[in-house]
């Protein structure tokens, strides 16, 4: 049913690979996915894998005030050492791999409370894309239809960073081979108001299969291969059943749920993207762009 679907997503979905390096020592991988929205290299993601960005910037910081009120601190010959320790969970170095080698992503900008990034591949090669997406008419994505995930979990990357080169280093990734499609319905759609800063409609298509962890930021496609959403989350509903199970010798109640997937609507991507003048292949364009200011 999703093998044409599947074989138009493969063109325009790619890995985004995150890597920090902790003042520990510790070397921290997370795999996500984006979606290549046309020819200038605009993508679009869940605006959640930034957060260890956030974080490092606030990191960054912290280490800079520390190193300063320990330059500043004259220490006593024959006294314990007076000096601040930086935290080992402080992230040192950050990177991200948008799938290809020696690009990066620029003109960012990320709402953190839709979850949705969108931002410019630079450099970015019209060669490396051969198929873009088309976002389905609003209208027509309603609930029953079937849909199918797109995304890479399933994927243990251990990435290695040099102290010398300062640079991350990662294996290479079959990206083809190692794309995973899940299957489901669109079971409903939720509305969650406005945006705080009043800009934008939050809505959601929840599905009736689960993201997995890797997906986020892939997109959600009908049997046509044409985006619905792009998911950003998992929701688990209690389902009222706790049976009991073995466990060491006692008796454990063991709840069961149903896990859910969440993508923002395809009316609230659009709406992102036609306020930051992204422009994009939509249903009724006959193939052309459509390009809202």
């Amino acid at each position: 049913m999703f093998s044409e679907a599947c074989r138009k997503a493969a063109g325009f979905t790619h890995p985004v690979i995150v890597s920090t390096h902790h003042v520990g020592g510790d070397v921290r991988t997370e795999v996500g996915t984006f979606v290549v929205l046309n020819d200038e290299g605009w993508i679009m993601t869940a605006g959640h894998l930034f957060d260890s960005f956030v974080r490092f910037q606030g990191d960054q910081r912290k280490i800079a005030e520390i190193n300063e009120i320990n330059d500043g601190r004259r220490q006593q010959e024959g006294q314990p050492s007076n000096e601040i320790r930086l935290d080992p969970e402080f992230i040192e170095h950050h990177s991200f791999w948008w799938g290809w080698d020696g690009t990066r992503l620029s003109n960012v900008y990320v709402n953190r409370q839709i979850d949705i990034a969108v931002g410019r591949l630079e450099p970015f090669d019209k060669s490396w894309v051969a198929e873009y997406p088309v976002l389905r008419d609003p209208a027509e994505v309603v609930r029953g239809t079937s849909l199918c995930k797109m995304g890479y979990p399933f994927i243990e990357v251990s990435s290695s960073y040099s102290a010398e080169t300062r640079q991350f280093s990662i294996p290479r990734i079959d990206r083809e081979a190692l794309l995973f499609p899940n299957d489901g319905i669109h079971t409903r759609t939720i509305d969650a108001g406005r945006s705080r800063d009043g800009d934008y409609r939050m809505r959601y298509v929840e599905t009736s299969t689960p993201g997995i962890k890797g997906q986020s930021g892939g997109p959600v496609v009908d049997t046509e291969g044409r985006v619905h959403g792009l998911q950003v989350r998992t929701t688990h509903f209690k389902l009222g059943f706790q049976p009991f199970v073995q466990y060491e010798g006692r008796n454990v109640v063991e709840n069961q749920f149903m896990n859910v997937g969440v993508a923002v609507h395809v009316s609230t991507v659009r709406e992102v993207l036609d306020s930051r003048g992204i422009r994009y292949d939509a249903d009724g364009t006959d193939g052309g762009y459509r390009i809202d200011f």
